[in-house]
């Protein structure tokens, strides 16, 4: 199950299966375990911020992803990815594809674009001032990124 992370004001939280076939905005994704208590930090510092739920409503398709407790395979960016089991536990083929190291750290946020580029990726708790700015800038860093070199 994907949820959200917000309680009170709920945000706008996409799963997977239900982004739309024609991206508008940018995929922001927060990777994220029961068991990490970073997680639990990074939760509790956004859930008092109601510029930041704002913002994830309005720029962005966010996503909260449990890559240990997600089953289901994803295609994305049409290519599918399944759980992998390993006995009692497992993770997310997806999860290991965004994950820097091939091996996912918690929490992980990740923003893709609208064509599936990887514009940024953090391993570990970050301050909501610079997720507001990340995603202020997405469209602008999306588009500068995604740039020929001769349009420079």
């Amino acid at each position: 199950m994907i949820s959200g992370i917000f309680n009170s004001q709920e945000v706008k939280n996409y799963g997977f299966e239900s982004l739309p076939e024609k991206l508008g905005e940018p995929i922001l994704i927060y990777m994220k375990t029961d068991w990490c208590s970073i997680c639990k930090i990074q939760k509790h510092q956004m859930e008092k911020d109601l510029d930041l739920k704002n913002l994830m409503d309005e720029k962005v398709h966010f996503i909260t992803f449990n890559p240990e407790k997600y089953k289901d395979s994803i295609n994305f960016f049409g290519k599918n990815y399944n759980y992998i089991s390993n006995g009692n536990s497992g993770i997310h083929e997806l999860a290991v594809e965004l994950s820097s190291n091939q091996k996912p750290v918690y929490p992980t946020w990740v923003l893709i674009d609208k064509n599936g580029k990887i514009l940024f990726r953090n391993e570990g708790l970050v301050d909501n001032q610079t997720l507001k700015l990340l995603i202020n800038t997405s469209t602008q860093l999306s588009m500068t990124l995604n740039k020929k070199p001769s349009e420079n």
